[in-house]
């Protein structure tokens, strides 16, 4: 049976442009393991658990669970800045103004 080197070579390469995306998306960089080293238990088994789900990061997971929480107190459309280390959040508002927001770093949830 003759191999067909360019098709394995070709399906080999799918392969790894298909999986890429997935194993990248679990992967936590430094600073993302130390905003979950930061956490608290139970906060951080939540982001842990919804790391698998989605191929979120967990920047991109917390920065969810923080607008959720401020979108109850604030009508805030996104985040435009995040500063885990101080526990804030500047927010762009529905109206298009811009306001800070303080959180709890451990848990997230929103103070005032």
């Amino acid at each position: 049976m003759k191999m067909n080197y360019r098709t394995v070579a070709l399906a080999a390469l799918a392969a790894v442009v298909v999986a890429a995306p997935i194993a990248y998306a679990q992967v936590a960089t430094t600073l993302e393991q130390a905003e979950l080293a930061g956490l608290s238990p139970e906060k951080k088994a939540e982001v842990q658990a919804r790391l698998g789900q989605g191929g979120q990061t967990v920047s991109e997971i917390l920065t969810t669970i923080l607008l959720n929480g401020i979108k109850l107190k604030h009508p805030a459309s996104k985040i435009v800045a995040l500063d885990f280390n101080r526990g804030i959040a500047i927010v762009q508002l529905t109206d298009g103004t811009m306001a800070p927001v303080q959180f709890d770093t451990t848990t997230l949830a929103i103070k005032g």
